[in-house]
């Protein structure tokens, strides 16, 4: 008798251990890559329509803009940042320099590192 009731604590103890919470953190890794700002005309100053802020998960997808773009200007770039004038990230690819405003009718942009 005295055996069994050892063992039922002992189980007893490895499922509170097992279901027990973990207070470690959890560290996701999804490295910074690059910002971008768009903007809704030519110029790189009105109708700004935000920042984008890429990291390492978007690597080599195409990404389709959502409303018209007009101009881009990257604002820092640790990866090759291509506009595209379609939406399958495919005609008119223009890549973009760091700090130089570049005009177009962006449909699409892709990230290569």
């Amino acid at each position: 008798m005295q055996f069994t009731a050892a063992a039922v604590a002992a189980l007893a103890f490895v499922q509170a251990a097992v279901a027990a919470p973990s207070t470690a953190p959890v560290a996701i890794r999804d490295a910074h890559e690059l910002d971008f700002r768009s903007f809704g005309v030519e110029g790189c100053h009105d109708d700004n329509q935000g920042v984008w802020t890429l990291t390492e998960s978007a690597n080599t997808r195409c990404t389709r803009f959502t409303e018209a773009v007009g101009s881009i200007l990257v604002a820092d770039n640790l990866c090759t940042l291509t506009f595209y004038t379609d939406a399958e990230c495919s005609v008119g690819g223009v890549v973009a320099p760091t700090n130089v405003c570049q005009n177009g009718a962006w449909q699409s942009f892709q990230m290569i590192c």
